[in-house]
């Protein structure tokens, strides 16, 4: 009778709880004990370094350059800045816009240069040079927005282009046509560098290369 009496206390005696009050016996608690100790187990296995990899922030964002602005008049140097946008346009996903500037120049001789001649000529002219640089350059229509002309003082009207097209990017030369033209361009561009809305990347005629064709 005393042994079956103390058995039966055994057997009513409350099993040990938690700081809450919870049944540490119970089944899900002592699958929930197992599971902590497994993981407790696996984290002692990782170095340092597998922690700071796993709390390492997200990598950066790629490049945003939707719109690359490439001014040009159509020289060795303007085409040589149209492959540096279109290797960049490749890679990003972006779109280039051709920018040319026709730049009114004082009418005081009896020249007929086209640009004296009037712009609807020139601007005749410079779509078809927009044609032919793109095809010398297997640059592809999807890789292009519709190409802009404007008249002005190329600085001001190249980023009044940039500010009103939002481009992220223009690249430009630093080297443009002889004489004249060569001065302007090299003008130019230290001016579109100062006031440009957006970064610019510029490209020299001779430097090196960052890029393969």
């Amino acid at each position: 009778m005393k042994a079956e009496k103390a058995k039966a206390v055994v057997r009513t005696k409350p099993a040990k709880a938690g700081a809450k009050g919870r049944d540490l016996s119970s089944p899900p608690e002592m699958a929930l004990q197992a599971e902590w100790k497994l993981k407790k187990v696996e984290e002692s296995k990782k170095g340092p370094l597998t922690a700071l990899r796993e709390k390492a922030p997200a990598s950066p964002s790629t490049l945003q350059l939707k719109n690359i602005l490439v001014p040009t008049d159509f020289s060795d140097a303007s085409r040589k800045a149209l492959d540096y946008a279109a290797s960049l346009a490749k890679r990003v996903g972006g779109k280039i816009t051709l920018v040319h500037v026709i730049e009114p120049l004082p009418d005081h001789s009896n020249s007929v240069d086209p640009i004296i001649m009037g712009s609807d000529f020139w601007q005749t002219q410079a779509k078809k040079a927009f044609r032919k640089l793109c095809e010398e350059g297997h640059v592809t229509e999807s890789l292009l927005r519709t190409p802009v002309i404007r008249e002005g003082p190329p600085h001001f009207e190249i980023t009044e282009a940039a500010r009103e097209l939002e481009a992220d990017l223009i690249i430009i030369a630093t080297n443009g046509r002889t004489g004249l033209a060569h001065v302007l361009l090299g003008s130019t561009t230290e001016r579109v560098v100062r006031h440009a809305p957006c970064p610019v990347l510029v490209v020299r005629e001779k430097e090196h290369e960052f890029i393969r064709s």
